[in-house]
């Protein structure tokens, strides 16, 4: 190629933000063939995309570091969840079906790993993912109602292909924001969208912390009716580590 063409290709390259071919030397030999080149340079650039796109992604979903499928172990002290459980989360099929899915079990059981797990997995599959304790999401809610900016911020929040609440039920919900919750996961769940619940209480306890058992029933059926429920109840590994 000469010194014009491969300035010329460099700068198109550039302007049509292909880094990868605008770097082609470093890729490919000079004697590649060229249908065998473009498929090698295609194939990088869209690895490139495709790895941009999941970092973008994952910092846009506040998912906590290190949480992935690859540090998440079944231990022995969470008897009722199975592997095939696990890897059936793993494809991510839940999202596609619009199943909702719900872990719940005390503390120190790995709920809240396996939640990031999941969505980190489904970012890598192309799905957006959304991950919130629920007492921030709620107060986020609150304070957006408030300045009469409730629908932009309930729009973040329907919009994702899944959204990751957390540790429900730590905290003692006011009427209005269980009435917001209620709404988040109707509104998700009529759109066929998934949500992901952890919690530390059986549906059975929910009242306690909602307040109101019409409240409670009419959130529990809306989130429970087609989920998947892992039971994660056992031994906090926290406790049993510092024992060994």
């Amino acid at each position: 190629m000469t010194n014009n063409n491969n300035k010329n290709l460099k700068e198109l390259a550039e302007t049509l933000k292909l880094h990868t071919f605008s770097s082609y030397g470093e890729h490919v030999k000079p004697d590649t063939p060229l249908e065998e080149a473009l498929i090698t340079l295609m194939s990088l650039e869209y690895e490139r995309r495709h790895e941009a796109t999941v970092l973008r992604r994952v910092k846009y979903a506040g998912l906590p570091n290190g949480k992935t499928i690859n540090t998440f172990k079944l231990l022995p002290s969470i008897p009722h969840l199975k592997k095939d459980q696990v890897d059936s989360l793993k494809t991510c099929e839940f999202i596609k079906n619009g199943q909702n899915v719900c872990s719940l079990g005390g503390s120190g059981t790995g709920k809240s790993h396996l939640m990031a797990a999941i969505c980190c997995e489904a970012i890598n599959l192309g799905y957006s993912a959304k991950f919130l304790r629920v007492s921030d999401m709620l107060t986020m809610l609150h304070e957006a109602s408030t300045e009469k900016k409730l629908g932009a911020a309930m729009k973040i929040l329907l919009n994702v292909d899944v959204l990751a609440c957390d540790e429900l039920g730590y905290i003692s919900l006011s009427v209005k924001k269980s009435q917001l919750l209620f709404d988040v996961i109707a509104k998700r769940s009529d759109a066929g969208k998934s949500t992901f619940v952890t919690s530390n209480y059986a549906f059975s306890e929910w009242k306690n912390f909602i307040g109101d058992s019409v409240m409670t029933k009419a959130l529990v059926g809306k989130l429970a009716g087609n989920a998947i429920v892992l039971n994660m109840n056992g031994e906090d590994y926290r406790l049993l580590k510092r024992k060994t």
